[in-house]
């Protein structure tokens, strides 16, 4: 859509001998996302080594522009999912009543989906109008029965109203009680804030309006951005749409805001005002530790301290990690990790957001999936993804022999019961264990189950994580950057800051030499394939090991085909291609396309155009190829006759084509019974073949098009159209 594209323009580790390499922590309700054009992840964990979590999805139903909310079970199992219009249940089905539910699907956070804290079979959707319908909707709430329809959910109610003023801002905190839930919505044209309690007996009507920070009411596009609580639930981020530093009453609009947040009473204050001169952030998310609050745009990623005493400080802690990465969505994920979403078929990842500056470790294009992010990645509640309160802790005491203390936390003063799996067979019912495993040769789930009673429900958490192969598995990882041609390989290990002075390393790099330095630089003489192996050498013999990974040495050059020379008429959209060894595509100019990050996008630009494809492979070579798409003018107003809704990337919309001196006034598609399907009057837009978000039958279909020319004379024209399956 027109304001997503605005919105677009604007906006292994090496192995710490001493401790373990890297672990999960997941929280049940937040292990399966669905977000973007149809793509999923899985973040539950698999006892099988080797298996990539989280893993990509390629089962859902939804198209989110932007925001979306999902939850699961306490066991980790889908209920449902939405992008705050459309309600999909765990079989990937439009919910019983779960159509038009009050949100808006261009809404940058347009859903977050709330527990009943004394009923574990309901539910609230909250939901966010958009700029695009002047936020004519506010903010609505959705109620959710999951014992309806045979365990699948039904809508009891929807478009309720929470409350008439609304921005696309929507955030949820939990209360200090461990319970109960606050959500917090923005009024628009303020500075106002106004929380919502969600407790025992469900949603308290009656908000707390807080007063704080700054007025945001220069512009209409100051009404999107994010709202975005620390997992620890003390500070608040508020980020807005920027005006490309055009100042107004002598300040500029390029910064973001950070609250404190009261958890008990829902109070928002003590606004600190971060100005960030050029940059235009759009997206934040603090770290699993809320010790560092990132910041993302079109212009790249930032880190900040947050926790730092006034603004000022604040300010000056700003670090970029990246100044070239187009990033929009971000969200923390149950493994504490921090995903990038920015309009492709991959994710980016900070691995380590609680280290400070390149030690967090952000990396591009980390993740592939089964379908394509958009602008957006689920909303949840604070904790859902991380909770602080209700976790567990551990040390490895003795490496070589596998002895770790545990340490579990729980967020209460009563009566708690420990349930400990240490995942080789052996339990434990104390707080605190210490635990043997010996010779740890594979990785372990440890389960930590939790159970007390707070409030009006028996609080019940399972955390686990994974404990690395201690000992003689445990092993070093590296990357390399590729002189492509020239035959010029750069290796480093993918820790640099371990420089244990007793650890050692051997490159072997496949071609009869090796290398002892630390980040040593090779050239190969001939193109191939070299299997690289790194040796780890230790004075304890349990830390040694090594890894081979394959390295391909060649030119790309010759091997990439692409889409012939296109010819469209204004409106229409045309299937791109390109092929190759590469692995990594790179379209631009970004415009007229819908992804520019795929094999295979669409284009459908205003003006004829040049586009140009970068292919790279591992090592960072690469090769470009152009294609033009040449764009003419129509005298007229046409409507195709047939189109495929079958989602193969052809034919898939029954758009009218209008020449530039119409100007649309209705188009509507009517089946054989007179009833009408679809209708709309923006150009552009076109009908997907479904009703009630259900496809229609193949067949003929009537449309009847109006539209006014120059001079204002209205002409009609209708037809028939075949819809096939």
């Amino acid at each position: 859509m027109s304001t997503s594209f605005l919105k677009y323009c604007i906006v292994l580790i090496f192995v710490n001998l001493i401790s373990v390499s890297h672990h999960f922590l997941l929280a049940q309700q937040n292990r399966i996302w669905y977000f973007g054009d149809k793509a999923g992840l899985d973040f539950r964990m698999q006892p099988a080594p080797g298996t990539s979590i989280p893993s990509p999805l390629n089962n859902s139903a939804m198209v989110a522009d932007e925001g979306c909310s999902s939850i699961c079970d306490d066991l980790g199992n889908l209920l449902f999912y939405t992008n705050g219009v459309t309600v999909f249940n765990k079989e990937h089905q439009v919910m019983v009543n779960g159509d038009h539910i009050g949100g808006h699907i261009s809404a940058f956070q347009s859903s977050i989906i709330v527990q009943h804290p004394g009923n574990k079979n309901f539910y609230y959707i909250f939901t966010s109008d958009a700029y695009e319908n002047s936020f004519v909707n506010g903010h609505r709430y959705t109620t959710i029965d999951m014992t309806g329809d045979n365990g699948k959910g039904t809508v009891l109610s929807k478009n309720n109203v929470l409350s008439a003023s609304g921005t696309e801002r929507l955030a949820a905190c939990r209360h200090s009680n461990g319970t109960d839930v606050w959500v917090v919505t923005t009024d628009k044209n303020s500075n106002t804030f106004r929380s919502w309690l969600i407790d025992c007996n469900g949603l308290n009507t009656s908000e707390i309006v807080s007063v704080a920070g700054e007025v945001l009411n220069q512009y209409e596009t100051i009404y999107v951005g994010v709202l975005k609580f620390s997992p620890d639930g003390k500070q608040l981020c508020e980020t807005h749409f920027p005006d490309f530093d055009i100042p107004i009453g002598g300040s500029t609009h390029n910064f973001i805001q950070i609250f404190d947040f009261n958890t008990s009473s829902g109070v928002i204050d003590n606004a600190k005002k971060i100005v960030t001169p050029g940059k235009h952030y759009i997206s934040c998310e603090f770290s699993p530790n809320s010790g560092n609050l990132y910041l993302s745009s079109g212009q790249g990623i930032a880190q900040i301290k947050c926790k730092l005493p006034d603004a000022s400080q604040i300010s000056n802690s700003l670090i970029e990690v990246s100044t070239s990465q187009s990033v929009y969505g971000m969200q923390l994920a149950p493994d504490e990790k921090i995903y990038l979403s920015s309009q492709g078929n991959t994710l980016d990842v900070i691995d380590n957001p609680d280290n400070d500056g390149a030690a967090c470790n952000f990396r591009t294009d980390k993740l592939r999936l089964n379908g394509a992010s958009k602008l957006g990645l689920p909303n949840c509640v604070n904790d859902i993804s991380f909770d602080p309160l209700n976790n567990f802790t551990f040390q490895i005491t003795d490496s070589c022999n596998g002895i770790i203390q545990f340490n579990g936390l729980a967020n209460t003063t009563n009566s708690v019961t420990w349930s400990w799996d240490f995942g080789d067979g052996s339990f434990s019912n104390l707080q605190n264990p210490v635990h043997s495993y010996g010779a740890l040769s594979t990785p372990v789930i440890v389960r930590l189950s939790i159970s007390y009673m707070k409030n009006c429900q028996q609080v019940s958490k399972t955390i686990e994580k994974y404990i690395d192969a201690i000992g003689s598995s445990a092993k070093p990882v590296f990357r390399f950057f590729g002189g492509c041609d020239s035959g010029y390989i750069r290796f480093e290990i993918d820790n640099p800051v371990d420089t244990n002075a007793s650890r050692k390393y051997i490159w072997d790099f496949d071609d009869g030499t090796t290398s002892m330095e630390f980040n040593p630089k090779h050239i190969y003489t001939i193109p191939g394939t070299y299997n690289v192996k790194l040796k780890l050498k230790n004075s304890t013999a349990c830390f040694e090991d090594s890894v081979t990974v394959p390295v391909s040495m060649g030119n790309l050059s010759g091997a990439v085909t692409i889409s012939p020379d296109q010819t469209i008429f204004s409106g229409q959209k045309v299937q791109l291609f390109a092929s190759g060894p590469g692995t990594i595509y790179e379209w631009t100019p970004a415009a007229g396309l819908n992804y520019s990050r795929i094999s295979n996008p669409k284009a459908s630009p205003t003006a004829t155009t040049t586009y140009k494809v970068k292919i790279s492979n591992n090592i960072g070579c690469f090769v470009e190829k152009t294609v033009k798409v040449t764009v003419m003018e129509l005298d007229d107003v046409y409507v195709p006759t047939g189109f495929t809704p079958n989602n193969d990337g052809k034919n898939d919309l029954l758009i009218p084509l209008i020449g530039k001196k119409f100007t649309l006034k209705e188009f509507s598609v009517y089946n054989r019974w007179g009833q009408r399907v679809y209708t709309t009057a923006t150009t552009g837009e076109g009908w997907n073949g479904k009703q009630n978000g259900i496809v229609n039958d193949s067949g003929v279909y009537i449309w009847i098009l109006k539209a006014a020319d120059e001079a204002g004379k209205l002409i009609e024209k209708k037809g028939t159209v075949m819809l096939i399956q």
